[in-house]
């Protein structure tokens, strides 16, 4: 895996989703260089993008772990997102606390639903009498609390943002628990040699068939494929098909053909 480059010739401002100190926060430090602003969004991060309230917005929308994140969704439902790049990352989570804190204080532990599910196996055999509550932007909440019994999950950068401690690094790390960011811009990347190209599909069981015969057929590399509810039918379904290679190669030309088919982006692989 690899950090992309990201053309911000085009980019002044990022949303991100927030608040403060969370690993999408970490994610836009890491990928984007002084002179880009970057906004978090507690609520409303999309609407800021198709109102061109903000040139780019970064989410999580997959994880090795669990899978697709709820943000897979909500970029599926935009009227025209442009991937522009991915970032994977491998995370090391964080035990994060107020300085008065010990580990044997802490009767409570807050996180992100996708960082909870991410630690659980940890929690079960370190903490397994502690409570666990989803909350978004746990640790700047657990800064306004002050309290020595309640911690959160998450970046050391929260840490250092909120002026708190680690009561426990690299509680959760490895090959096995990577988190997949989308940059949603609006320019194309051009071509690098190595990309991606990210189809969105609407199709019914038996015509997802013939998707897959036409990809068959045109010898498409297919990387890999997530499948989302339409919330319409249960025999319809949305589909995401990462493909290998640039949408401007004539060899995937055809998806331009594909009923009820729209390509989200083409952008450089890194991984």
């Amino acid at each position: 895996m690899q950090r992309p480059v990201v053309d911000t010739s085009s980019i002044r401002s990022v949303g991100y989703l927030g608040p403060e100190g969370t690993w999408t926060h970490q994610a836009t430090l890491d990928l984007f260089a002084q002179g880009v602003e970057l906004l978090p969004f507690a609520d409303g991060l999309f609407k800021a993008y198709e109102d061109g309230t903000v040139d780019a917005i970064c989410a999580p929308v997959t994880t090795s772990l669990v899978g697709a994140t709820p943000y897979l969704d909500d970029i599926l439902a935009l009227r025209a997102p442009v991937i522009v790049a991915e970032y994977p990352k491998m995370l090391s989570y964080s035990l994060i606390a107020t300085k008065q804190a010990t580990f044997d204080s802490i009767r409570k532990v807050l996180g992100h639903p996708v960082a909870l599910d991410e630690v659980g196996a940890w929690l079960d055999v370190h903490m397994p009498n502690v409570d666990r509550e989803v909350r978004h932007g746990p640790t700047a909440f657990v800064a306004s609390q002050n309290s020595p019994a309640l911690a959160s999950i998450g970046p050391g950068l929260g840490a250092k943002l909120f002026d708190l401690q680690e009561v426990r690094t690299g509680i959760e790390e490895g090959i096995h628990n990577v988190t997949r960011w989308w940059v949603v811009g609006r320019n194309c990347p051009l071509p690098t040699g190595r990309d991606r190209t990210s189809v969105h599909l609407k199709s019914s069981e038996v015509d997802f068939m013939d998707f897959l015969n036409a990809l068959k057929e045109h010898n498409a590399s297919v990387l890999n494929i997530y499948q989302r509810p339409t919330r319409a039918r249960l025999d319809t379904h949305q589909y995401v098909i990462d493909i290998a290679g640039h949408r401007t190669h004539p060899s995937l030309d055809f998806l331009r053909e594909i009923r009820n088919a729209r390509i989200l982006g083409s952008y450089p692989r890194t991984y």
